[in-house]
């Protein structure tokens, strides 16, 4: 049947009665294809049958606006992509997320928590002012439902003709967490998954009546749903609030959102239960494991990563350190925190899907005299620069943010890329910024951040250098030269190893450790030499910016040349295209080591 349905068109076309066979097909493509491309499995597998629901019930000029993103692939099957579904997160292929370059039909681009219901909002309040007609729909994780965001847009959503649709897997990439989260579960009907069916399957069984009964009890609890049940939690910003609904049964989403769209004309949430994971019995199980899933072109070396020596070197220190407590916005395993949190469960804070909050209360911890280690995505610290800036850098306090998946991220794209870091953090008074190359260098610089008495910034790509190399707060020399006509300075695992491989006799290879400071000894000794410098950062306000700035300074006529990323969002990709794309590739370095030199 999936092969008929091309389009939002084709799919009114089908008869409800169609449409469980329908979820069933693009269930095993999901299945069949996402594991061969890599990408978000368990999150789209549960969100199969409200995606063809939504489409079903309302029509191709209103918006849907997906917070995250990650869940939209089952909105890209049916909105004329499905044919070139393999290509997902390939090299000009489709984006992981919702990407209004790619099709109308994305309303708006989404790729961080939280941002779903402010931007429905915002189309809403733009439908009523220009007076169109379309209806807008936010499509939100309750794991979302952690971020201050969507309170603050809950705040302002007032007589807002729009629909919220609440979906509830208790999930988000690690489990949920939270007074909210708990708030959420108050609303859900205990096991309500199993009662209702054991219900069902009970009511069945009686001869000739069994049947009938259940599909009147169903009746009355969606009449009785629709005008009598109200919640606390939604009240108080004057929203309808319906649910509970089996998100996973096709007929009664159509029922209740045929309704809502036909009938309603105020801010409404629908509360919806789904199976994370739906369908594939492994991603059922652990749907954590499945939430993000690598093609199964990249085999498992079982080799360490950054987030495990994070992990490992946080463990050792907390045994010798009482102060030492450490701090995620819902990703404790993917960011390594999960064998600390095991281990230590009264000194580890997950907060939820709430960067800003992490950087302040982090703030007040090392103020009250502990040592937080705060670890969150490059990409994701940049929802807390003026956290960082007010409530930790502007008071000295002894924070230490692990920036994990600094640099290129590849096939996540252009809301995921840890390109901005270095300028973000580097303008900001008080703040070290160290960028090890090596898991050595990583590990040792864990361990020196809980002797700093002001604030550091750690940041490192998913993988590093095997190499063993010191951390002595100056930098590492990789390569000498007799000659030393150029001198490379480079940041991160990947710029160093593109440098080696680039190199000639005549070129000096430095790992540089702290983007800030500086290491100023070795800048003011440099002699006649000319810099190049590599960053997996933003040209605008990176390190090159800073070297060149500091020789400036200090009256220095070296000739310096910056090889960074432009003022561009880079595209999704493998972390090789991406750097071929942004001239950071051996040929590219080789060609300016060779101008330099003439």
């Amino acid at each position: 049947m999936l092969e008929f349905v091309k389009s939002i068109s084709d799919l009114k076309k089908l008869d409800v009665k169609q449409l469980p066979q329908l979820c069933d097909e693009i269930r095993q493509k999901l299945i069949d294809s996402v594991p061969l491309t890599g990408g978000h499995l368990a999150s789209n597998l549960g969100a199969v049958e409200l995606t063809v629901a939504l489409h079903y019930v309302f029509g191709e000029d209103d918006k849907i606006v997906w917070d995250v993103g990650h869940q939209s692939y089952v909105h890209k099957i049916l909105t004329g992509r499905g044919e070139n579904f393999c290509s997902l997160r390939q090299k000009d292929g489709l984006s992981g997320f919702p990407d209004g370059a790619e099709s109308v039909y994305d309303s708006f681009n989404t790729g961080h928590a939280g941002t779903a219901i402010s931007a429905a909002l915002g189309l809403a309040q733009a439908r009523d002012t220009l007076y169109n007609t379309y209806n807008v729909v936010a499509v939100v994780g309750d794991g979302s439902m952690t971020c201050g965001l969507n309170y603050e847009a809950l705040n302002n959503i007032k007589n807002a003709n729009m629909l919220i649709v609440l979906n509830d897997n208790n999930m988000s990439i690690s489990g949920n967490v939270g007074a909210a989260t708990l708030n959420m579960s108050k609303i859900r009907v205990g096991k309500y998954d199993e009662n209702k069916e054991r219900l069902k399957r009970n009511l069945q069984r009686i001869p000739l009546v069994g049947k009938g009964m259940y599909r009147f009890l169903r009746w009355c609890k969606r009449r009785a749903k629709l005008k009598f049940v109200r919640n606390s939690y939604f009240d108080i910003f004057d929203i309808k609030y319906i649910g509970i609904i089996d998100g996973n049964e096709i007929r009664d989403l159509i029922y209740y959102l045929t309704k809502i769209k036909n009938n309603v004309r105020k801010p409404t949430i629908l509360h919806i239960v789904t199976k994370k994971g739906k369908g594939y019995a492994p991603a059922e199980k652990d749907p954590e494991q499945f939430h993000s899933v690598l093609p199964s072109s990249v085999a498992f070396s079982g080799a360490m990563d950054s987030s495990a020596v994070v992990g490992d070197a946080l463990l050792k220190l907390a045994e010798t350190r009482q102060d030492v407590v450490a701090i995620c916005a819902a990703m404790s395993k993917a960011t390594g925190l999960d064998v600390f949190a095991n281990k230590y469960p009264k000194r580890f804070y997950d907060v939820g899907i709430a960067e800003s909050h992490a950087v302040t209360f982090a703030g007040g911890l090392a103020k009250g005299g502990v040592k937080p280690y705060v670890a969150i995505y490059s990409t994701f610290l940049q929802r807390s620069y003026d956290q960082i800036l007010h409530d930790v850098a502007l008071q000295n306090l002894p924070v230490v943010f692990l920036l994990d998946r600094a640099g290129f991220v590849g096939a996540d794209g252009q809301t995921h890329q840890g390109l901005f870091d270095l300028s973000y953090l580097g303008q900001i008074p008080n703040i070290k910024v160290w960028t090890p190359s090596t898991y050595s260098e990583l590990s040792q610089m864990i361990f020196a951040g809980a002797n700093e008495n002001g604030p550091v910034a750690i940041r490192y790509s998913k993988t590093l250098s095997d190499e063993l190399r010191d951390f002595d707060y100056k930098w590492n020399t990789v390569k000498q030269s007799v000659d030393r006509k150029i001198i490379v300075l480079a940041v991160g695992s990947r710029m160093v190893e593109l440098a080696l491989r680039a190199s000639t006799d005549d070129v000096e290879i430095v790992d540089v450790t702290s983007v800030k400071p500086l290491d100023e000894v070795f800048l003011n000794g440099i002699g006649n030499a000319k810099i190049l410098t590599l960053e997996e950062n933003v040209i605008s306000g990176g390190f090159g910016e800073s070297v060149l700035t500091h020789l400036s300074q200090k009256g220095l006529a070296n000739t310096v040349r910056i090889m960074g990323v432009n003022d561009v969002f880079v595209r999704h990709a493998q972390v090789d295209e991406q750097m071929a794309m942004c001239n950071l590739d051996v040929e590219s370095i080789k060609k300016v080591i060779a101008e330099l030199i003439k």
